[in-house]
Protein backbone atom coordinates (compact mmCIF):
# COMPACT_ATOMS: atom_id res chain seq x y z
CA UNK A 1 0.00 0.00 0.00
CA UNK A 2 1.15 3.53 -0.77
CA UNK A 3 1.35 5.50 2.48
CA UNK A 4 -1.01 8.49 2.25
CA UNK A 5 1.48 10.54 4.29
CA UNK A 6 4.06 10.36 1.53
CA UNK A 7 5.06 13.52 -0.24
CA UNK A 8 4.11 13.87 -3.90
CA UNK A 9 7.63 12.86 -5.01
CA UNK A 10 7.74 9.92 -2.62
CA UNK A 11 4.33 8.77 -3.83
CA UNK A 12 5.49 8.92 -7.45
CA UNK A 13 8.50 6.81 -6.55
CA UNK A 14 6.31 4.32 -4.66
CA UNK A 15 4.02 3.96 -7.67
CA UNK A 16 7.00 3.39 -9.96
CA UNK A 17 8.42 0.77 -7.58
CA UNK A 18 5.09 -1.07 -7.48
CA UNK A 19 4.65 -0.88 -11.25
CA UNK A 20 8.08 -2.24 -12.14
CA UNK A 21 7.45 -5.95 -11.39
CA UNK A 22 4.09 -5.79 -13.14
CA UNK A 23 5.52 -4.35 -16.35
CA UNK A 24 8.36 -6.87 -16.09
CA UNK A 25 5.92 -9.82 -15.93
CA UNK A 26 3.30 -8.66 -18.42
CA UNK A 27 4.92 -6.04 -20.63
CA UNK A 28 3.62 -2.56 -21.35
CA UNK A 29 0.75 -3.44 -23.69
CA UNK A 30 -0.72 -6.17 -21.48
CA UNK A 31 -0.63 -4.19 -18.23
CA UNK A 32 -3.76 -2.18 -17.38
CA UNK A 33 -3.96 0.94 -15.24
CA UNK A 34 -6.32 -0.97 -12.96
CA UNK A 35 -3.62 -3.56 -12.35
CA UNK A 36 -1.07 -0.81 -11.79
CA UNK A 37 -3.32 0.86 -9.24
CA UNK A 38 -3.94 -2.43 -7.44
CA UNK A 39 -0.21 -3.18 -7.33
CA UNK A 40 0.47 0.26 -5.86
CA UNK A 41 -2.45 0.08 -3.44
CA UNK A 42 -4.02 3.28 -4.79
CA UNK A 43 -6.91 4.30 -7.01
CA UNK A 44 -6.60 4.72 -10.77
CA UNK A 45 -7.43 8.38 -10.21
CA UNK A 46 -4.36 8.76 -8.02
CA UNK A 47 -2.24 7.05 -10.67
CA UNK A 48 -3.45 9.62 -13.21
CA UNK A 49 -2.85 12.46 -10.76
CA UNK A 50 0.85 11.71 -10.80
CA UNK A 51 1.16 10.23 -14.29
CA UNK A 52 -1.12 11.58 -17.05
CA UNK A 53 -1.00 8.26 -18.90
CA UNK A 54 0.34 4.73 -18.72
CA UNK A 55 2.95 5.86 -21.24
CA UNK A 56 4.22 8.59 -18.90
CA UNK A 57 4.54 6.08 -16.04
CA UNK A 58 6.48 3.75 -18.30
CA UNK A 59 8.70 6.64 -19.38
CA UNK A 60 9.47 7.37 -15.72
CA UNK A 61 10.45 3.72 -15.28
CA UNK A 62 12.82 4.10 -18.23
CA UNK A 63 14.38 7.12 -16.56
CA UNK A 64 14.67 5.21 -13.28
CA UNK A 65 16.80 2.57 -14.97
CA UNK A 66 19.27 5.25 -16.05
CA UNK A 67 19.59 7.17 -12.77
CA UNK A 68 21.66 4.75 -10.72
CA UNK A 69 25.15 5.91 -9.91
CA UNK A 70 27.65 3.32 -11.10
CA UNK A 71 30.98 3.41 -9.28
CA UNK A 72 32.39 0.78 -11.62
CA UNK A 73 31.76 2.92 -14.68
CA UNK A 74 33.29 5.88 -12.88
CA UNK A 75 36.48 3.90 -12.28
CA UNK A 76 36.59 2.84 -15.93
CA UNK A 77 36.22 6.45 -17.08
CA UNK A 78 39.55 7.28 -15.43
CA UNK A 79 41.52 4.59 -17.29
CA UNK A 80 43.44 5.39 -20.48
CA UNK A 81 42.72 3.25 -23.58
CA UNK A 82 44.88 0.12 -23.53
CA UNK A 83 44.67 -3.65 -23.62
CA UNK A 84 44.45 -3.68 -19.83
CA UNK A 85 41.59 -1.17 -19.84
CA UNK A 86 39.78 -3.24 -22.47
CA UNK A 87 39.95 -6.26 -20.18
CA UNK A 88 38.72 -4.18 -17.23
CA UNK A 89 35.71 -2.91 -19.21
CA UNK A 90 34.77 -6.32 -20.58
CA UNK A 91 35.10 -7.90 -17.14
CA UNK A 92 32.91 -5.32 -15.45
CA UNK A 93 30.20 -5.01 -18.10
CA UNK A 94 29.81 -8.72 -18.76
CA UNK A 95 29.91 -9.67 -15.10
CA UNK A 96 27.29 -7.04 -14.30
CA UNK A 97 25.02 -8.24 -17.11
CA UNK A 98 25.27 -11.92 -16.19
CA UNK A 99 25.20 -11.57 -12.39
CA UNK A 100 23.89 -8.10 -11.65
CA UNK A 101 25.24 -5.86 -8.91
CA UNK A 102 23.95 -4.72 -5.51
CA UNK A 103 22.36 -1.32 -5.14
CA UNK A 104 20.55 -1.10 -8.45
CA UNK A 105 17.12 0.53 -8.27
CA UNK A 106 15.81 -2.09 -10.69
CA UNK A 107 16.74 -5.63 -9.66
CA UNK A 108 18.70 -7.90 -12.01
CA UNK A 109 15.72 -10.18 -12.70
CA UNK A 110 13.22 -7.34 -13.18
CA UNK A 111 15.57 -5.49 -15.51
CA UNK A 112 16.08 -8.49 -17.80
CA UNK A 113 12.38 -9.29 -17.86
CA UNK A 114 11.71 -5.66 -18.78
CA UNK A 115 14.29 -5.97 -21.55
CA UNK A 116 12.65 -9.09 -22.93
CA UNK A 117 9.12 -7.67 -22.85
CA UNK A 118 10.36 -4.43 -24.39
CA UNK A 119 11.89 -6.35 -27.31
CA UNK A 120 8.54 -8.05 -27.88
CA UNK A 121 6.89 -4.62 -28.09
CA UNK A 122 8.45 -1.38 -29.37
CA UNK A 123 11.90 -1.96 -27.86
CA UNK A 124 12.03 1.51 -26.31
CA UNK A 125 12.95 0.47 -22.75
CA UNK A 126 15.76 -1.73 -24.05
CA UNK A 127 16.90 0.96 -26.47
CA UNK A 128 17.07 3.64 -23.77
CA UNK A 129 18.84 1.30 -21.34
CA UNK A 130 21.35 0.26 -23.98
CA UNK A 131 22.09 3.83 -24.97
CA UNK A 132 22.43 5.07 -21.40
CA UNK A 133 24.37 2.17 -19.89
CA UNK A 134 26.27 0.43 -22.65
CA UNK A 135 26.94 3.18 -25.16
CA UNK A 136 28.89 5.18 -22.56
CA UNK A 137 31.64 2.55 -22.86
CA UNK A 138 31.15 1.83 -26.55
CA UNK A 139 33.60 4.39 -27.96
CA UNK A 140 36.13 3.68 -25.23
CA UNK A 141 36.09 -0.05 -25.95
CA UNK A 142 36.80 0.70 -29.60
CA UNK A 143 39.67 3.00 -28.58
CA UNK A 144 41.02 0.23 -26.36
CA UNK A 145 40.81 -2.23 -29.25
CA UNK A 146 42.79 0.20 -31.40
CA UNK A 147 45.39 0.48 -28.63
CA UNK A 148 45.53 -3.32 -28.30
CA UNK A 149 46.04 -3.66 -32.04
CA UNK A 150 48.86 -1.11 -31.94
CA UNK A 151 50.48 -3.04 -29.09
CA UNK A 152 50.36 -6.28 -31.07
CA UNK A 153 47.90 -7.86 -28.64
CA UNK A 154 45.28 -8.85 -31.23
CA UNK A 155 44.86 -11.04 -34.27
CA UNK A 156 43.45 -9.80 -37.58
CA UNK A 157 39.66 -9.91 -37.64
CA UNK A 158 37.24 -9.37 -40.56
CA UNK A 159 34.54 -8.08 -38.17
CA UNK A 160 34.32 -4.36 -37.44
CA UNK A 161 35.32 -3.17 -33.97
CA UNK A 162 31.78 -1.86 -33.47
CA UNK A 163 30.15 -5.23 -34.05
CA UNK A 164 32.73 -7.15 -32.05
CA UNK A 165 31.83 -4.95 -29.08
CA UNK A 166 28.10 -5.43 -29.68
CA UNK A 167 28.44 -9.20 -30.01
CA UNK A 168 30.26 -9.43 -26.68
CA UNK A 169 27.40 -7.52 -25.04
CA UNK A 170 24.76 -9.72 -26.70
CA UNK A 171 26.49 -12.89 -25.52
CA UNK A 172 26.31 -11.81 -21.88
CA UNK A 173 22.69 -10.66 -22.28
CA UNK A 174 21.63 -14.05 -23.65
CA UNK A 175 23.43 -15.89 -20.85
CA UNK A 176 21.51 -13.73 -18.36
CA UNK A 177 18.20 -14.43 -20.08
CA UNK A 178 18.88 -18.18 -19.92
CA UNK A 179 19.00 -17.82 -16.13
CA UNK A 180 15.69 -16.00 -15.69
CA UNK A 181 13.64 -19.17 -15.03
CA UNK A 182 14.11 -20.85 -11.66
CA UNK A 183 15.59 -23.76 -13.60
CA UNK A 184 18.00 -22.24 -16.17
CA UNK A 185 17.13 -22.94 -19.79
CA UNK A 186 20.61 -24.37 -20.40
CA UNK A 187 22.77 -26.23 -17.92
CA UNK A 188 26.34 -25.07 -18.58
CA UNK A 189 27.71 -27.65 -16.11
CA UNK A 190 29.60 -25.00 -14.12
CA UNK A 191 28.69 -22.68 -11.27
CA UNK A 192 27.72 -19.07 -11.99
CA UNK A 193 31.14 -17.66 -11.11
CA UNK A 194 32.96 -20.05 -13.43
CA UNK A 195 30.37 -19.36 -16.12
CA UNK A 196 31.11 -15.64 -15.92
CA UNK A 197 34.83 -16.42 -16.22
CA UNK A 198 34.22 -18.48 -19.35
CA UNK A 199 31.95 -15.86 -20.90
CA UNK A 200 34.55 -13.14 -20.34
CA UNK A 201 37.39 -15.25 -21.76
CA UNK A 202 35.27 -16.16 -24.80
CA UNK A 203 34.35 -12.51 -25.34
CA UNK A 204 37.96 -11.32 -25.08
CA UNK A 205 38.96 -13.92 -27.66
CA UNK A 206 36.07 -12.88 -29.88
CA UNK A 207 37.10 -9.24 -29.61
CA UNK A 208 40.41 -10.31 -31.11
CA UNK A 209 42.82 -10.56 -28.18
CA UNK A 210 45.50 -13.21 -28.46
CA UNK A 211 45.74 -15.99 -25.90
CA UNK A 212 49.00 -14.55 -24.60
CA UNK A 213 47.53 -11.05 -24.12
CA UNK A 214 44.52 -12.52 -22.30
CA UNK A 215 46.88 -14.47 -20.05
CA UNK A 216 48.82 -11.28 -19.25
CA UNK A 217 45.90 -8.99 -18.56
CA UNK A 218 42.93 -11.11 -17.46
CA UNK A 219 43.26 -11.78 -13.74
CA UNK A 220 39.77 -12.36 -12.27
CA UNK A 221 40.95 -12.06 -8.67
CA UNK A 222 42.68 -8.73 -9.24
CA UNK A 223 39.73 -7.40 -11.24
CA UNK A 224 37.33 -8.48 -8.50
CA UNK A 225 39.34 -6.47 -5.97
CA UNK A 226 39.59 -3.46 -8.29
CA UNK A 227 35.82 -3.26 -8.73
CA UNK A 228 34.94 -4.39 -5.22
CA UNK A 229 32.84 -7.36 -6.30
CA UNK A 230 32.87 -10.71 -4.58
CA UNK A 231 31.85 -14.21 -5.48
CA UNK A 232 28.14 -14.81 -5.66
Amino acid sequence: MVDQRLSAEERREAIVTAALPLFARKGFANTTTRELADAAGVSEALIYKHFPSKESLYAEIQNTGCKDKDSGLEKLANLDPSTSTLVHIVYYLLRTIVMGKPGDTISWETKHRMILNSCLEDGEFTRVLYESRFSCCFNKVQACLAAAEAAGDTIECPISRENRVRFAHHLAAMIAINHLPKKPVIDYKVNREELVHQVIWFALRGLGLTDSSIARHYNPQALSVFFGVGNK
